[in-house]
């Protein structure tokens, strides 16, 4: 008994005057044996998070064997974090080494260099069995310092490799055990990700009834609602048929731009149309739905009479159902259609139905 704590106590000081730091970057968790740290990324960003916030990571280890002592160090970059409090993940001892009697030991915290060392042992004839996860240490973090500008502040918080000595597990017989491999968790602190909104708000029509031929003036105001400068299309449709494109250039966050395009109605079918302007769908915009706007339209024939309500060169009992459809509207009215408004008098009323019904099958 007396040799095996004179081996145990022998390879802690040893381990302990050997410092050197050889980083090893995998993939969290690493093949058994192994240590690693979860959680395996830590984001935050500036919107949420300041200088003084706390976190806390966990150490984690692996086994194909038996087990009787354990130390790891963990290296972390102390420019941009320190470590505040570490120790077991259970009551007085680790997880890993529960319910056995155990040495526990005082960790160790440099936050000049940057790192944690903290072990564990058996006592006596015992050893624990071969494990594919179990925990052994927490350790508290704090930030101490904020990315400037823009920048992000990214480094390591990892487990270093045993190579260095200072990493290792110790076998019933007080072997270390070969192979182990160490993983580690990805820190980084950065202003919040860029939101991009863009949005179309307001669409008009100079005229929503021309005559076949006449021109339009189509007016679009567009917004980003967003955190960053945009440059976009937005693409005016009849339907499925391509108007024009208007170009936004540098419109910045929080900006606002109104835009007009001339259009002439020669080539436009009569009837009754939607006119649709369309900002293209870019990644990560946060609210599709407003991206597009649509505003009625009905394209009147130069040959029919101005009670030709739907364009389509006469009238008849359409017509009649577009006045009767808006009868007793006004404007602003959830039925109000400006087209039933025949006279333009600013109401739909029986002077309006008359008009349309007096001139009852013209072309």
């Amino acid at each position: 008994m007396y040799n095996k704590m004179s081996k145990i106590v022998a390879a802690i000081v040893i381990a302990a005057m050997i410092m050197g730091v050889i980083p090893a970057i995998r993939a969290a968790p690493p093949p058994a044996p192994a240590f690693w740290v979860t959680p395996e990324n830590l984001f935050f960003d500036t919107a949420q998070n300041s200088v003084g916030d706390k976190f806390n990571v966990t150490i984690h280890i692996a086994t194909t064997g038996p087990s009787y002592t354990w130390q790891a160090k963990v290296n972390f970059n102390p420019a941009q974090i320190k470590a505040v409090r570490a120790d077991y993940t259970g009551t007085g001892k680790s997880l890993f080494f529960t319910p056995h009697g155990t040495i526990p030991v005082v960790p160790t915290i440099d936050n000049t260099t940057g790192f944690v060392v903290h072990g564990e042992s058996l006592v006596g004839a015992d050893s624990v069995a071969a494990t594919a996860d179990s925990t052994l240490i927490w350790i508290e973090f704090q930030i101490v310092a904020a990315p400037q500008n823009g920048e992000t502040l990214s480094s390591l918080i990892s487990v270093e490799d045993p190579a260095a000595q200072n990493t290792f597990i110790l076998d019933p017989d007080l072997n270390t055990v070969s192979g182990v491999s160490v993983g580690s968790t990805a820190y980084s602190f950065s202003p919040p990700p860029p939101v991009r909104d863009l949005a179309v708000t307001d669409l008009s029509l100079s005229n929503d009834h021309p005559k076949q031929g006449q021109n339009v003036t189509i007016t679009i105001a567009v917004l980003n609602n967003g955190t960053t400068t945009e440059s976009f299309p937005v693409e005016i449709n009849l339907e499925t048929s391509m108007i024009g494109t208007l170009q936004v250039d540098s419109l910045a966050a929080g900006n606002s731009q109104t835009l007009t395009l001339e259009w002439n109605t020669t080539s436009a079918p009569t009837g009754r149309h939607t006119i649709t302007a369309t900002i293209e769908l870019m990644p990560g915009d946060t609210d599709p739905a407003n991206n597009a706007m649509n505003k009625p339209i009905t394209i009147l024939s130069t040959t029919g009479p101005s009670t030709d309500l739907d364009g389509d060169g006469k009238v008849d009992l359409k017509d009649i159902a577009i006045v009767a459809a808006a009868f007793g509207t006004k404007d602003g009215d959830a039925r109000w259609n400006a087209i039933a408004d025949v006279n333009l008098d600013g109401v739909v009323n029986m002077t309006d139905l008359g008009l349309v019904a007096r001139d009852f099958w013209k072309k």
